[in-house]
């Protein structure tokens, strides 16, 4: 989510990490506090961030878990909230991590799934082990994925193992050459 949020909406990213300074409040007879109407354009636009960034991290959390968060004042609170509660310890990243590399050690391409959706899948896998620091050399990546390929393609695969150079193309690149 904090990837997301960042390369999405970075001015509401802002709002949830640092907050988004002071809100005009008072109270009132019976004690309450009250929240004051913004009175000045950079108030008013504050307010209508806080409320997008507090708005998109609700819509971010499990329906079971919306009344816990729902009472939280700002969106920095609320992330500080979310992270505690749905942050991930060292060990189960970890996990995560190993996990990940499984599923790369076992990768393969079934008949069925074809080239293209076999392309996607083990790019999403690369995608996940590089977030999670567990990053795959091209080199490693292009002979897991020719490995990977159907039987049907064991003649194309062979050949494109062996070929000079195959090593010093990027992973789109190998694609590219075997979708011709």
């Amino acid at each position: 989510m904090e990837h997301y949020l960042a390369h999405t909406d970075y001015p509401i990213w802002e709002v949830i990490q640092r907050g988004n300074g002071p809100v005009s409040v008072s109270t009132d007879t019976n004690g309450l506090i009250k929240v004051l109407p913004s009175k000045t354009v950079e108030e008013i636009l504050a307010r209508e961030r806080e409320r997008k960034a507090r708005t998109t991290l609700l819509m971010a959390l499990p329906k079971d878990h919306l009344a816990k968060f729902h009472k939280m004042t700002d969106a920095k609170e609320m992330w500080k909230a979310v992270k505690s509660r749905f942050g991930r310890n060292d060990e189960s990243k970890k996990m995560q991590k190993y996990i990940l590399n499984q599923q790369f050690e076992g990768f393969s391409i079934s008949n069925s799934e074809g080239l293209h959706k076999g392309y996607d899948r083990f790019q999403r896998l690369l995608s996940q082990l590089k977030i999670h620091g567990a990053g795959v050399s091209t080199e490693d990546a292009n002979q897991k994925f020719l490995r990977s390929l159907p039987f049907a393609w064991s003649q194309v695969s062979l050949i494109m193992r062996t070929k000079p150079g195959v090593d010093g193309l990027s992973f789109d690149g190998l694609y590219n050459n075997l979708s011709l």
